[in-house]
């Protein structure tokens, strides 16, 4: 095995590997945990009512698409990586399934919010692109047409992958012992089931040639070329509003009409710059992690071999820097949209308050049981509220603290 990785791989990949699968674990283990923190909180923020927009429900599908990649990981990594159970477990038929599934479900979810990724970089460019059209073509119905449509195709176009796996029986020997656990022998004679690659070698190759080009490496393109229309058209853009700008000011206009100009169109600059810099960013995540995937799956359809030999080499740090991507979303959009944070800053704070509610409502209840009592006993026939009505607490019957106007106990109660 180590001949064949040196001649399809670079040199010393066998030991990153197995250096490398010792961390892995614990470096995926963390980064979903937090990753899912994050996306739930890009979910409650961009799904306020006062952030909706077709860009922030593309988010929004986006950020449950990588939060379930996530919490899907996590048991996949506390399984596969860290070895918190008896480790003769690790290879029953279960735990084989599990794997099938995982393999299946992440690949699935991932191209949602590759694809979703896609449609972000469409809706962002008619948006600077043809503004007038903006709210026609990206509206309410279409942006949701769109989010159903990437949950609704991916995993067709996932479902291949189905196809590209097996679970095999295996019987344990002294011979191939280590192949199942490394710090504990596995008695003789045992049925151990393991997920391995058909051995149909033209369906591999046609699965890897769908992975690579239809999952990979054609949203990859696409990304690359609205990413480069977004910068080109954002410029050019710019380039027309200052032009406009300069005609509007000539003649014998007052320096303050050419100041407050200036300054209304260097806001509405800085908003579109934002927006349009933070969802660059968002895309050249998705590049810089898709890409490499692509062209190793490529070269895996083109050199069989290469998949065993060099691929399976890398897969783990592959997929932790997918992990990555997807958990830092949430500090591009702090960084970079002033409408998120006050957003987030609100949810926080009511949040909080929430919270403290309770501890001050209880040193509320003392004083409303005297005003119950004082109710219960009598009320007097003279005592009139203020202008309005005054507005009291008192305990009903059922002992439930209730809010009314004090006319109202008065009337009910002559």
């Amino acid at each position: 095995m180590a001949n064949a990785t040196d001649a399809y791989c670079v040199p010393g990949a066998t030991n990153f590997n197995k250096a490398y699968s010792r961390l892995h674990g614990y470096i995926a283990l963390v980064i979903c945990i937090v990753g899912s923190a994050t996306n739930s909180i890009n979910i409650a923020v961009l799904s306020r009512r006062e952030m909706t927009s077709p860009t922030n429900s593309i988010l929004t599908g986006l950020a449950v698409a990588d939060l379930l990649v996530m919490l899907e990981y996590i048991p996949y990594a506390l399984h596969m990586n860290i070895k918190i159970g008896p480790q003769v477990n690790k290879n029953t038929y279960a735990w084989a399934v599990f794997v099938y599934f995982h393999s299946i479900f992440s690949q699935t979810f991932h191209t949602i919010s590759i694809w979703l990724a896609v449609t972000l970089a469409v809706w962002r460019y008619v948006a600077i692109a043809f503004p007038q059209r903006n709210s026609t073509w990206c509206n309410k119905k279409n942006t949701t047409l769109a989010i159903v449509s990437a949950y609704v195709m991916c995993p067709f176009l996932c479902l291949p992958i189905y196809f590209a796996m097996n679970i095999v029986p295996s019987e344990v020997t002294p011979q191939n012992n280590s192949e199942f656990a490394e710090d504990l022998s596995l008695p003789d004679n045992r049925t151990v089931y393991v997920l391995e690659m058909s051995r149909n070698v033209q369906l591999v190759t046609a699965i890897m040639w769908i992975y690579s080009v239809i999952l990979k490496l054609v949203p990859s393109i696409a990304l690359s070329i609205l990413s480069t229309c977004l910068i080109s058209k954002l410029t050019t853009t710019e380039r027309k509003r200052q032009k406009l700008l300069k005609r509007s000011t000539i003649g014998p206009n007052e320096p303050e009409k050419q100041c407050l100009a200036e300054e209304s169109s260097a806001r509405r600059s800085s908003r579109t710059d934002r927006t349009t810099r933070m969802l660059l960013a968002v895309l050249g995540l998705f590049l810089s992690t898709e890409v490499p995937q692509g062209l190793l799956g490529l070269a895996s359809a083109l050199a069989p071999d290469f998949f065993k030999s060099c691929y399976s080499m890398f897969g783990d740090l592959m997929d932790v820097l997918a992990l990555f991507t997807s958990s830092v979303n949430f500090v591009l959009y702090c960084s970079m949209s002033r409408q998120f944070r006050c957003t987030f800053a609100r949810l926080a704070r009511r949040m909080l308050s929430a919270a403290e509610e309770p501890a001050k409502f209880a040193n509320k209840l003392e004083p409303t049981t005297q005003v119950s009592q004082c109710h219960r006993a009598a009320i007097a026939p003279n005592s009139r509220p203020h202008q309005g009505g005054r507005r009291e607490y008192y305990m009903n019957d059922t002992g439930t603290i209730a809010l009314y106007h004090l006319e109202n106990l008065i009337h009910k109660h002559p």
